[in-house]
């Protein structure tokens, strides 16, 4: 499809977003055809066929008691020049077939395959840049596998090494609280639908960050701050919707806070499941528990990251024998160490050299987040 010797070489991109699924969505011979004609004005050539087609197709899928339906469609570039208006084509026309009532619900996600593309920054900024002028808002990109990517939105948690470290705003001493504010709103739904809910993280002076629950509206409610004190003993304080909307970025969702406490209550307690988000720029890619274990042979014994030293393999392998953060059954095996190091060093987590490895150049701004597809961010924002 490509020659990967630069951005000179043509690319084929293949492009399917998929549909919500909904119940009531049936696949007529009406929406067959205005989906061909839709196709048809929006038709690019690619000298292919099948989802590599400049032609989209309408495809279908069983969800539960609902149906799902995905617009595959190819874009071939010859040029750099015109990668940009090729995608933002395709972009545009998923976001006129679902205005239409062509597709089975708006827009849930969009995937990209294309080689290589999780090491082609410059590919992924044509994409961004494609994504906004069609659809009016910002985007991220998960590496899913190294050809394909899959287009969302982050919430940024805390750099990585805050999370390492564990000296951050988010901590796990108030999951129990926040899963019982939770909980009791998921109780009393109609009790509370004029107040939003969120929680204001701030530093102590202690190892465990300050909280505070707070709450927005029209209006102040004695009666709402009265009975969840009542019901989970946490008082939430009242913002003003200016005040909120002016220091937005210093509240964050119950249900983000979860998110990352979780993951890291999972790390404290030893439990090998979970893993980490990580955003290296634009894209985000997964480090699974094993990976991050690994990650600490590049702190020191006060978890300050090793920016600017290289390691050798006698070297990891001997800090892997003693650390702590390791699976016991793992931590004599060297193959386990080269398998985990080749994969980050792939990742863009580390560098190697001549044999030695050490932290990417830009860990220190790598950002622990959540993935969100584009519809499910959507639903969360409402």
């Amino acid at each position: 499809m490509i020659m990967d010797k630069g951005n000179a070489m043509p690319v084929i991109f293949d492009i399917t977003a998929h549909c919500e699924p909904s119940a009531h969505f049936k696949f007529t011979r009406r929406i067959r055809n205005d989906f061909n004609v839709l196709a048809g004005e929006y038709a690019q050539f690619t000298w292919m066929l099948g989802s590599y087609g400049g032609k989209a197709r309408l495809q279908t899928d069983v969800k539960g008691i609902g149906v799902a339906t995905r617009m595959e469609v190819g874009r071939l570039s010859l040029r750099q020049g015109r990668r940009k208006g090729l995608v933002q084509n395709a972009f545009e026309f998923f976001r006129e077939a679902c205005a239409k009532g062509l597709g089975s619900g708006p827009v849930e996600r969009i995937l990209m395959g294309f080689p290589n593309a999780s090491d082609r920054p410059q590919e992924r900024e044509l994409i961004r840049q494609a994504y906004v002028e069609a659809f009016k808002e910002e985007c991220a990109f998960l590496s899913r596998e190294q050809n394909l990517l899959e287009l969302g939105h982050c919430t940024v948690f805390q750099s990585v090494v805050q999370y390492l470290r564990e000296d951050g705003l988010y901590h796990s001493a108030h999951r129990d609280k926040i899963e019982q504010v939770q909980r009791h709103l998921h109780q009393e739904v109609g009790r509370y639908e004029n107040h939003k809910f969120y929680v204001r993280p701030a530093m102590a002076d202690g190892p465990v960050p300050k909280l505070d629950f707070c709450y927005t509206g029209d209006r102040a409610d004695r009666g709402v701050e009265a009975y969840m004190e009542g019901y989970t003993e946490v008082c939430p304080e009242f913002v003003d919707p200016v005040d909120f909307r002016r220091d937005r970025s210093r509240y964050v969702r119950l249900k983000d806070y979860e998110r990352d406490e979780n993951l890291r209550g999972q790390r404290i307690l030893g439990r090998r499941f979970g893993g980490l988000w990580v955003l290296q720029g634009d894209i985000v890619r997964f480090l699974s528990p094993p990976q991050i274990g690994v990650l600490y042979l590049f702190f020191n014994e006060d978890l300050q990251p090793a920016l600017d030293a290289y390691f050798s393999w006698e070297q990891l392998s001997a800090l892997q024998e003693e650390s702590q953060h390791i699976d016991p059954s793992l931590r004599y095996s060297p193959t386990f160490l080269e398998v985990v190091l080749e994969g980050m060093t792939r990742g863009g987590f580390l560098v190697e050299r001549d044999g030695a490895y050490r932290l990417s150049p830009n860990f220190a701004g790598f950002q622990h987040v959540s993935f969100y597809e584009l519809g499910e961010y959507g639903r969360v924002n409402q």
